[in-house]
């Protein structure tokens, strides 16, 4: 009888004391996102508009886990524009949808699968960015 109390205190233990396996931590919203985005799509008003050979990339630099710092660059008919200070944004995770940009309580976009989408509202045009990681 005592044989047996022994082995299964004895497998209790083994059982108890097995670690367990530490899950990778998920990497922070801005080290998700963070990197260089290539515009492919332009949509003003709802309207698809070609880029006629304009090169628009936007660079989003990790600030903190869950900010990041954004800036837009153009390249129109092979001459570089100033670039445009799009300051800091806020990141969200949504789950499934993605992880969603906020300028302040404002959403602003959304990155999903490597793939950037923003939305500003400029000299009364709503404009919508497509852009792809590179």
């Amino acid at each position: 009888m005592k044989k047996i109390f022994l082995i299964l205190f004895l497998s209790t233990l083994f059982f108890a004391c097995q670690k367990d396996k530490d899950k990778d931590p998920a990497p922070e919203l801005a080290a998700q996102v963070a990197g260089s985005y290539k515009v492919t799509e332009l949509n003003v008003d709802g309207v698809k508009k070609p880029l006629n050979g304009a090169v628009i990339t936007v660079q989003l630099d990790k600030f903190s886990a869950e900010v990041v710092t954004a800036k837009m660059k153009a390249k129109i008919d092979g001459v570089s524009e100033p670039d445009e200070d799009l300051g800091t944004l806020n990141l969200k995770n949504s789950g499934s949808t993605g992880i969603d940009i906020y300028e302040g309580s404002e959403k602003v976009g959304s990155v999903k699968s490597n793939k950037l989408n923003i939305f500003v509202v400029f000299e009364n045009q709503e404009i919508e960015m497509i852009a792809d990681k590179q």
